[in-house]
């Protein structure tokens, strides 16, 4: 799955106190590929199962990684513009899906996730 992300900013061209004259557009467009954005490894074992997760934000300065580890606990630490390395003990025997979620910060209001990537974790 791949996804565009796309922010637009407007600028002063040039300005002399109170005056503005001109307006500049800048748009920037970031495509996610959600295909390399999580790998985990091992993928299964029995319990208690330690596994570590890798992969790379969708490279936004101001974005926002959630990893949802399927379990209930979630690690928002991740940095969106640097690749990741992170350990979970899965500690009761299932079936999880651990689901990275990024999106753009929401300054005031919280910011909007979508999935970008995605791993089955089995424990016996």
């Amino acid at each position: 799955m791949i996804g565009t992300f796309e922010m637009t900013w407007r600028l002063p061209a040039f300005a002399i106190s109170a005056i503005t004259l001109g307006v500049i557009d800048m748009t920037a467009t970031t495509q996610m590929n959600a295909t390399s954005a999580l790998a985990a490894s091992p993928i299964s074992g029995a319990a208690p199962l330690e596994v570590t997760f890798t992969g790379m934000g969708p490279g936004m300065p101001e974005g926002v990684v959630v990893l949802d580890f399927g379990d209930g606990r979630t690690d928002d630490t991740i940095s969106p513009i640097r690749g990741f390395r992170r350990t979970h003990v899965y500690r009761a025997a299932g079936s999880y899906t651990a689901v990275l979620k990024s999106g753009a910060y929401g300054g005031q209001r919280p910011a909007v996730l979508g999935e970008i990537g995605r791993v089955s974790i089995i424990v016996d």
